[in-house]
């Protein structure tokens, strides 16, 4: 099923105006791309959360039905409310078929309780929570999934090791993206302190 979102062209801006718009159950956003005008626009908030709601901040490839003109479109930043954690801004970035465009996706890991790392007691550690890659508007995934159910302890995953089927990952060869961290030597008890004994001597006020 396509995801199709409606979009109002904004009249009015400037900060009073993104507010009164969000009072009447709208958020701002701005489209823009390379070969686009940059396109001020509003979204009904409910809207915008539904599709928040359902890609669960993967890179989603949609399009945007602007006032009759449909456009693909992908989130690029989002601004929250610091004190509310309120959407109160979207951008946006309009996309060609054809032509490839630079991308953060999010990177997922899978088979982490299966590992024989994880089974032998080690903690399997992701590095990284994004890469960025360049891709065609229908090759861009969701997210990148590595399966870690294989790794054993000392093991290290790099970027070079991440199979990329119809895009390129635009990092370092040799980044890790995954390692194996053995479990640490415990310590005393929470709550526990070493006491260390004073020398013979040593202790209360100096006599005389």
């Amino acid at each position: 099923m396509e995801n199709v979102i409606q979009a109002k062209v904004r009249t009015e801006l400037g900060r009073n105006a993104a507010k009164r718009y969000r009072k009447k159950g709208f958020i701002p956003v701005i489209f823009y791309g390379k070969g686009e005008n940059t396109i001020p626009a509003v979204i009904k908030k409910s809207e915008l959360l539904r599709f928040l709601h359902q890609t669960h901040g993967e890179s989603v490839v949609f399009t945007v039905d602007i006032e009759g003109e449909r456009k693909m479109a992908i989130l690029k930043d989002l601004q929250l409310d610091p004190i509310t954690d309120d959407v109160i801004h979207a951008d946006f970035l309009l996309l060609h078929k054809g032509e490839e465009v630079e991308i953060e996706v999010p990177v997922v890991l899978v088979g982490v309780e299966n590992a024989p790392a994880t089974r032998a007691g080690a903690i399997i550690e992701q590095l990284v929570d994004t890469l960025w890659i360049k891709a065609q508007p229908q090759n861009i995934p969701p997210h990148i999934e590595i399966d870690v159910s294989g790794m054993e302890v000392g093991d290290v995953l790099h970027v070079r090791d991440i199979k990329a089927e119809n895009f390129t990952i635009n990092e370092d060869p040799d980044m890790p993206i995954v390692t194996v961290l053995t479990e640490r030597a415990a310590g005393p008890e929470e709550g526990e302190e070493a006491e260390e004994q004073p020398e013979e001597g040593t202790t209360g006020s100096a006599e005389g």
